[in-house]
């Protein structure tokens, strides 16, 4: 299965909310990206209930400003069978946003695949203007780059393996897991 942006026209309010006390917010999908367990603290976070999540693609959160590349890495990473750690911009159902220090990892029955979880915690605050920026040009570097197929992927990715080894670490998991709050 191939990474296919999604195409979304819902609204952006522009206003962040916290996570408040809820100190992880979790969800497991199938190996497609629907949600089959969401925790009331997600659901608390992003504005939908628990059954209105339950059944969703997990896109459902997705921020319009977070770059394809992201997720394009996700999946490359978590099919393979690695864990994925990452920065991200979530929507809220009435358009707000919360940023999180996301974990996606495989989850197994029978040694076989059967989807994924993801734990999701709160970034240090005062790093939040670099990512914004980071994306603001990863997805600039996405359309410049004048492909439609996963070609486009290939500058933002060359810009976020640049900008991980400027902060002095050897990959993104690294770096993002010393941005803890």
């Amino acid at each position: 299965m191939g990474y296919h942006p999604p195409v979304d026209i819902r609204q952006v309010t522009n206003r962040v909310i916290g996570l408040g006390s809820h100190r992880a917010l979790q969800s497991k999908t199938d190996l497609q990206g629907i949600i089959t367990h969401a925790s009331q603290s997600l659901a608390d976070t992003s504005g939908y209930s628990v059954e209105e999540l339950i059944g969703q693609p997990h896109n459902i959160l997705r921020h319009p400003d977070m770059p394809d590349t992201v997720y394009y890495l996700m999946w490359q990473r978590i099919q393979a069978g690695e864990e994925f750690y990452g920065i991200v911009k979530n929507r809220c159902k009435n358009g707000d946003h919360y940023w999180v220090m996301t974990r996606v990892a495989i989850l197994r029955q029978d040694n076989r695949p059967i989807g994924y979880t993801s734990a999701r915690f709160l970034p240090r605050a005062d790093l939040i203007p670099i990512w914004e920026d980071l994306f603001r040009r990863l997805r600039e570097a996405e359309q410049a780059s004048g492909f439609r197929d996963e070609r486009r992927y290939g500058p933002a990715k060359d810009l976020l393996c640049k900008f991980v080894q400027r902060k002095g670490y050897e990959n993104l998991g690294q770096m993002v897991l010393s941005q803890r709050g």
